[in-house]
């Protein structure tokens, strides 16, 4: 009897819904997705479309989702699939190849596609649904036509009556009900509907709106104040706002991280414990900001490469490490500018990237532009490390370098905000720019030619001399008063049953000229045991250019190499000022950040 009242209550919503819709909001494409069995991960579409002009019809699921440059496996959740015409006769189709499915007789016909989809990819951020939520990536969810991609799409959720529904989408007759203005705002404007917390605010005449889902150590008042000071520093790169409405969705969740940006919303996953501590809370301050910077590049202008976004293959650019590596250099503007990063935190961020870097071979083997283009087919792991760069983690070094190129060649009157807030000005969607343009903005901005500069850092294997690049903003690099040396290896190992396994060789370290692998398991150090998590303990027995005896399995048969220790410095790396800084180095350091340099007392070495 229970289930007979859900099941009414289920259908006399969508009843009520599809008189909405009829008296309502019109649309070309009506998306209805019905979610009556969310405790097994279940959702059903029903796609009607009014008349074809064709005889044979492709339906297409995407093969991958903005935000994530990889083709992923979205069409293995769909089941049930069925075509039906307006009088409810069914229509042929078959499945052409993994992500189409071609519908036959829709020659001047109201065609209607209905299908399962399996949602339970919380860390992919594609679609979710359980007993509490559904987060719905429309690209993982919604099919498309290319027919009628550009027609005004409207979506009504038919969902337990206790859920809430946000998301970026205009809002239609009801609170269940979305409207798009065509398929590529559809599926860049996620919705999270169920059990959540919500808050509104509006800063400049702009509303915003924070959705939380999840239970957590989070403290929603503070991160609705710091949001409001975050979106106000996006003055200080961009003339105008690209959205009149922005959502913050967060996931508070057991283990999924990560974070996608959107046309005018952003969907952030984190644990649900990892956000009382300064550290865990400067993760999603930053995540926050680097989203938000999202929302002018890539949302706003991005490379000809991925313009319009074709769905069912890869779109290839040399310039994706503007899309992102830029955009995690943007965020610290805003950051820094809001107060919500201390200068501190800045330059300790900068040194472990400064770090990061120099423990990466993969400079030496592949440049920034084909990191980019070769995003598809990224791998990480050891191979990366050791013969790849990273479209955020060099393309932020990059950013850096072009950022100081230009302040210096403009004295101080112009920035790389400047090239943004161009690119932004002068080749919104969907014009797109290349190589070229960005070239012709950089003479725009310096007066100065940058073809040489592009083809050594962009094309080339950049070089960097960090303490001339620091000295240029007062700072310099410190790994404390006497710099000392400690012995080194150059693996990484994680402790496994039998002794420590290699998870990670740098190239051309000690232990890589050894002859150490991958998966190699330790378990004696000059003839002792490994009874350590990790080597650092009976590191500290040894100094550097010692000769170090390892002896491991590989394919389960005992192996002895002799290891030449190296060096590297005993102490993290730190950026601090510099010894009788200048006005002129205050002066950049203050146009780079927007803060005032930083006091030499607060930021002393421990």
């Amino acid at each position: 009897m229970k289930m007979a009242k859900i099941s009414l209550l289920f259908r006399t919503s969508f009843m009520l819904l599809a008189i909405f819709y009829i008296a309502g909001v019109q649309a070309n494409v009506s998306v209805d997705i019905t979610i009556d069995q969310p405790q097994h991960h279940y959702a059903k579409i029903t796609i009607s479309y009014e008349k074809f002009a064709t005889e044979q019809v492709n339906f297409h699921l995407p093969t991958w989702r903005t935000g994530r440059y990889q083709i992923i496996n979205l069409a293995n959740g769909i089941r049930e699939f069925s075509a039906t015409d307006s009088q409810g006769n069914e229509l042929s189709w078959k499945k052409s190849d993994k992500d189409t499915w071609q519908v036959q007789g829709t020659l001047n016909k109201n065609v209607q596609i209905s299908y399962q989809v399996y949602a339970n990819q919380l860390g992919q951020r594609t679609r979710h649904i359980d007993d509490s939520h559904a987060f719905i990536d429309a690209s993982t969810v919604v099919m498309y036509t290319e027919v009628v991609r550009d027609q005004k799409h409207v979506v009504n959720l038919n969902v337990p009556a206790n859920w809430r529904s946000v998301s970026g989408l205009d809002k239609g007759d009801n609170s269940h009900q979305f409207v798009a203005e065509n398929y590529d705002v559809l599926v860049d404007s996620p919705i999270e509907t169920g059990v959540n917390e919500h808050h509104q605010f509006s800063v400049e005449g702009r509303d915003y709106e924070l959705v939380i889902w999840g239970k957590g150590n989070y403290d929603s008042t503070k991160m609705v104040e710091d949001l409001k000071m975050l979106v106000q520093q996006s003055k200080h790169i961009w003339q105008g706002y690209p959205f009149k409405r922005y959502v913050f969705m967060v996931h508070a969740t057991s283990g999924a991280r990560g974070a996608t940006e959107h046309l005018n919303s952003t969907i952030i996953q984190t644990s649900r414990f990892k956000f009382s501590e300064r550290k865990d809370y400067l993760r999603f301050i930053s995540t926050a900001a680097h989203e938000f910077v999202h929302t002018w590049n890539v949302k706003q202008y991005r490379p000809k490469g991925l313009v319009p976004y074709d769905y069912q293959k890869e779109n290839y650019s040399t310039l994706l490490w503007l899309s992102e590596g830029s955009t995690s250099y943007l965020q610290n503007q805003l950051l820094l500018r809001g107060d919500l990063m201390s200068s501190k935190e800045f330059l300790e961020s900068l040194a472990k990237r400064i770090t990061g870097y120099i423990h990466k071979p993969g400079r030496q083997s592949q440049t920034i532009a084909q990191a980019s283009f070769n995003k598809w087919l990224e791998e990480g792991g050891d191979y990366g490390n050791n013969h790849s760069v990273n479209i955020y983690s060099e393309g932020f070094l990059v950013s850096w370098l072009l950022d100081f190129s230009i302040m210096e060649n403009t004295a101080l009157e112009k920035s790389y905000r400047d090239v943004h807030n161009s690119l932004y000005q002068n080749y919104k969607l969907p014009q797109g720019f290349d190589e070229k343009d960005l070239l012709t903005i950089l003479k725009e901005v310096t007066n100065e030619s940058y073809q040489a500069w592009w083809q050594e850092n962009i094309h080339g294997y950049t070089k960097v001399d960090f303490n001339a690049l620091l000295s240029k903003a007062g700072l310099t690099m410190s790994y404390g008063e006497k710099d000392k040396k400690v012995a080194w290896t150059g693996i990484e190992t994680k402790q496994v049953t039998n002794g420590l396994q290699v998870t990670h060789v740098e190239k051309n370290s000690p232990a890589w000229q050894a002859g150490l692998t991958l998966e190699d398991i330790i378990v004696a150090v000059d003839a002792l045991r490994m009874a350590d998590k990790d080597l650092s303990t009976r590191l500290k027995n040894f100094m550097p250019n010692d000769r170090m005896s390892v002896t491991f399995f590989r394919r389960d048969e005992l192996v002895t190499r002799m290891i030449i220790l190296g060096e590297i410095p005993k102490n993290k790396l730190k950026i601090v000022p510099v010894e009788n800084v200048s006005n002129e180095q205050k002066a950049f350091f203050k146009h780079w950040t927007g803060i005032t340099f930083p006091n030499k007392k607060a930021n002393k070495e421990s």
